[in-house]
């Protein structure tokens, strides 16, 4: 098993303006088609994402190798752009698709974060998962009205909140009853 821990050996990146072209015209600087890989949980991805983006519904970043190991093939003749909230998983996914043969990978600088505060939400759906007290950030960097259930982890959106299966500290409708 690879360590996953970036060092010298450090993907190149991708700045947030320079995204935001590629994603404009679809293709990168060479003409090559992008294709974004969402890193993250597939909780955090519910609760936004850029647009397009390859999604393999992981539970935890440990399932991320082997996933991404068997769809190598998917991405032939593509630049690919990994991408996570704030950088960090998303750096050590790009050095694990190097260091198996991927040549055409690269990180978003930054992460959605960065790329909220350079660039605003183009390309972007929803808001942003953060794990602290705000929960989720929209394009603008504010704190939205998600949640997230202290029983079951799940996130929950204003419009579930309103549900009668919600109860603050207790249980929301993904976990409700059960």
């Amino acid at each position: 098993m690879h360590s996953y821990q970036p060092r010298d050996d450090r993907v190149r990146f991708v700045e947030t303006h320079i995204l935001q072209r590629w994603l404009d015209n679809g293709v990168d600087d060479n003409g090559k088609p992008v294709v974004m890989v969402d890193t993250r949980n597939d909780f955090e991805v519910d609760v936004g994402t850029f647009n397009n983006t390859v999604d393999y519904r992981i539970k935890k970043f440990t399932e991320f190798p082997d996933v991404i190991a068997a769809h190598k093939a998917d991405f032939e003749g593509k630049t690919v752009v990994t991408f996570c909230t704030g950088g960090i998983r998303c750096e050590k996914a790009a050095i694990h698709m190097q260091n198996i043969g991927y040549d055409n990978v690269y990180q978003l600088e930054g992460g959605i974060l960065k790329y909220f505060e350079e660039v605003g939400g183009d390309h972007y759906t929803g808001d942003c998962f953060v794990f602290d007290y705000r929960t989720a950030l929209n394009p603008k960097l504010e704190p939205t009205e998600t949640a997230q259930c202290f029983n079951c982890r799940a996130v929950v959106t204003p419009r579930q909140q309103l549900s009668p299966e919600y109860v603050y500290g207790k249980s929301c409708p993904h976990c409700y009853g059960k």
